[in-house]
């Protein structure tokens, strides 16, 4: 699931994987996103601080400052519309995810008799109910 925090980030800030696990701090854009990542990880995911530290290599008080930092700055009305919005994409992303690991674990298949009986109901139902040709 953390992939999906990271490329969801990646796509909102431009900055790539190999920057948000980076050893080092980098520019400031770099490390505000990795702080941006960090929150989502533990907030969204509600990862402990700690296993978030251990993903990307960094202390759990590191991440503990991270999530101060962000929730800080999201005293920032536009700053705290943006995070919202990225805090939904997330759980858009991760439903999608769940659905596509049962989807592709042949879960579906189960359901697929009721889907058929229901789709073949509805034909006749319809069918009864147009008007007759004239």
């Amino acid at each position: 699931m953390i992939e999906l925090v990271t490329r969801l980030v990646e796509c909102a800030t431009g900055r790539g994987q190999s920057e948000l696990f980076g050893e080092t701090r980098g520019e400031a854009s770099v490390a505000r996103a990795r702080q941006v990542a960090m929150y989502l990880s533990h907030i969204g995911l509600s990862l402990s601080l700690a296993r978030v530290g251990e993903m990307f290599s960094r202390e759990k008080s590191t991440v503990g400052h991270a999530v101060h930092q962000i929730e800080d700055l999201r005293d920032d009305p536009v700053f705290d519309h943006w995070m919202t919005e990225l805090e939904e994409a997330l759980r858009l992303l991760v439903t999608m995810s769940d659905k596509s690991g049962l989807v592709l674990s042949g879960v579906w298949k189960e359901t697929a008799p009721t889907a058929s009986g229901v789709a073949q109901s509805l034909t006749h139902l319809s069918s009864e109910r147009a008007p007759a040709s004239v």
